[in-house]
């Protein structure tokens, strides 16, 4: 009786070739390229989109501002003109302490602070609505109560400088000399320390806004200086009337 032995059979281990890897990346690089194609407008649009949505918010939260004169230290100061407000602001802009930010806050709904504003709430309430809101806030880097704000603040933090626009040739430049406000048909006095002998009725003015990289009061109230901010997210050309 003869007997085989037993036969051994060769395992061969499954892989892919160079050219099979060579192929999937192609087909892999054309997808990516459809995909882009597709989404990458759509992804624009979006991003175009909400970039309108906050400009415009930021534009009505700012012009409300200059339009309002609140109680306590602003009263006493404008004596109730939102105008002389409105050329103080201006006009001061960009001078460091005098800075204008804008921001939204927690605030605590029908607890007000002296200045008429709701105070912020305490980041450990947790139920929108209920425990707090949601308040967009305009304020200069000097009011006493942008530190509390600072605490309660969501999302980003920008600032805006405005320099009035004049009138040359058939349209508007803005003014070299920012600080002051002067006759937009004939530019020469400075109205900037004396708004009520201002000639006009309106100021037209630009208003470039920029975004803060942080949020920390060290860093707004020692080397923060808004002339190292050259390059605006957007700017409008806005108008205050008396």
């Amino acid at each position: 009786m003869t007997t085989h032995a037993p036969i051994r059979l060769r395992k061969t281990k499954a892989g892919f070739t160079l050219v099979e890897v060579v192929i999937a990346l192609g087909i892999l690089v054309v997808m990516i390229t459809g995909f882009m194609a597709v989404f990458g407008p759509a992804a624009r649009t979006i991003k175009k989109t909400l970039s309108t949505d906050e400009a415009s918010r930021l534009q009505a939260t700012l012009e409300l501002e200059l339009r309002t004169v609140r109680e306590g230290r602003e009263r006493r100061r404008y004596q109730g003109d939102p105008f002389q407000k409105a050329i103080d602001w201006i006009a001061q802009s960009e001078q460091q302490g005098e800075t204008i930010i804008i921001y939204k806050y927690r605030a605590i709904p029908g607890q007000f602070r002296n200045d008429g504003t709701l105070a912020p709430a305490d980041r450990t309430l947790a139920i929108s609505g209920r425990d707090f809101l949601v308040q967009p806030m305009v304020r200069r880097l000097s009011d006493p109560l942008f530190e509390e704000d600072l605490q309660a603040v969501e999302g980003r933090i920008f600032f805006v400088k405005l320099r009035q626009l004049v009138y040359e040739g058939q349209g508007l430049r803005v003014t070299d000399e920012p600080g002051t406000i002067v006759d937009p048909n004939v530019p020469g006095q400075d109205f900037a320390q004396n708004p009520q002998s201002y000639p006009e009725a309106v100021i037209a003015f630009e208003a470039e806004y920029y975004s803060l990289p942080t949020k920390t009061f060290a860093y707004l109230s020692n080397a923060f200086d808004p002339a190292n901010f050259t390059r605006p997210i957007f700017s409008r050309n806005l108008v205050v009337r008396r």
